[in-house]
């Protein structure tokens, strides 16, 4: 049971760690990028229903980017249509202007936190004596 404690915090702290890597090229789309006007090529036909996901490609200075939507985007804009996107020159991730990764990071830390307490749950708890009789 007691490395039961310490490999489940493990685990839990690389998937952390994964998911902070991967994390961290958003926060610095969402710090250092500029609001820009991207032209919409291509969206999908209908985006109104809510368990589906659903892409659209903007083009920015001849690059193509695909970026996710929530539902009815597709219902107000339309392809040929300039909207603004936050955008970082060499990164290949473009933000909504409003879009905050902070409860992402706030989720890793959490998840960080609780690995790091498993770990040493399992490496200071006293193993259980079993008496016999």
């Amino acid at each position: 049971m007691k490395y039961s404690f310490i490999w489940l915090g493990v685990l839990v702290l690389l998937g952390a760690l994964f998911f902070l890597k991967a994390k961290w090229e958003v926060y610095n789309v969402e710090r250092d990028g500029q609001i820009v006007e991207m032209e919409i090529i291509k969206l999908p036909n209908n985006c109104s229903i809510t368990k589906r996901k659903y892409y659209m490609d903007v083009t920015y200075q001849g690059e193509i980017f695909n970026k996710r939507i929530p539902v009815g985007f597709c219902d107000k804009h339309k392809i040929g249509e300039l909207i603004k996107m936050k955008y970082s020159e060499g990164y290949e991730t473009i933000l909504f202007p409003e879009e905050k990764v902070l409860g992402d990071f706030i989720a890793i830390g959490i998840f960080i936190t609780v690995s790091i307490a498993s770990i040493f749950y399992g490496i200071f708890s006293k193993k259980k004596q079993i008496s016999r009789r």
